[in-house]
């Protein structure tokens, strides 16, 4: 299978998009949980019924003011919904684990990468 390669117009965006997204966390970062808090007072659901960090509740919030329940692509349709086409992404952070295979052992290391998911006003039920 033959994957597709960006266009420069489409990497310069992509970049656009991350810097955005690198200030706005950045700028959550040094919000005080009271300030959080009083921006996502409940947080955002996810479709699996998890309240998100409100790290990631502020996140979203500043994407998408209205957002009240997330989820991602493969998530809505095995909910019995589909993200309407060209609604664009909001993006959260989720954990990862990495394991690392050393000479004296494997080592598991944790990090974040950056996600997307859609709120359900992006979404459509599936026609039956």
């Amino acid at each position: 299978m033959k994957t597709k390669t960006a266009t420069p117009a489409q990497r310069e965006a992509a970049k656009a998009r991350r810097a955005k997204l690198a200030d706005l966390a950045a700028r959550i970062a040094e919000m005080t949980e009271q300030e959080r808090q009083a921006l996502a007072p409940l947080g955002i659901a996810t479709i699996e019924g998890r309240i998100l960090s409100p790290h990631n509740s502020c996140l979203i919030i500043a994407q998408r003011s209205t957002a009240s329940i997330v989820g991602g692509f493969q998530q809505w349709r095995t909910a019995g919904r589909v993200v309407r086409k060209g609604e664009k992404a909001l993006a959260c952070w989720y954990p990862t684990r990495t394991t690392d295979t050393a000479a004296e052992g494997e080592a598991t290391r944790a990090g974040f990468r950056l996600g997307n998911v859609f709120d359900i006003s992006q979404t459509d039920r599936m026609p039956f």
